[in-house]
């Protein structure tokens, strides 16, 4: 079995992006905290918001940060990546701990 907890990096549009992957459970919690109030939809905002909380560590970031909506989206297409489980391949090693900071 795969070590459960890692953190990648990305550089998008010249910013140094770290997330953290913290367990399936926290991502099938995502998808639980995401739908609009008594719906089967996602909301867009609160997934964007959870993303940048809990999976983005570093730096941390709001959607009201970005200047577009392709930086955005391409900061939460790779936050929700790891959220996920992948780029499992391209963890930092020195991070892969249980005890690893989750914002």
């Amino acid at each position: 079995m795969a070590n459960k907890f890692y953190q990648v990096k990305k550089t998008i549009n010249g910013v140094e992006y770290t997330a953290q992957f913290n367990g399936l459970s926290a991502a099938m919690r995502a998808a639980d905290e995401t739908f609009i109030d008594g719906t089967e939809i996602t909301s867009v905002s609160k997934t964007a918001d959870y993303i940048l909380n809990n999976v983005i560590v570093d730096p941390k970031v709001t959607v009201d940060d970005f200047d577009t909506v392709d930086e955005l989206n391409d900061v939460l297409t790779f936050g929700r990546g790891v959220m996920e489980g992948k780029f499992r391949e391209q963890a930092i090693n020195t991070t892969n701990s249980k005890n690893t900071s989750k914002a």
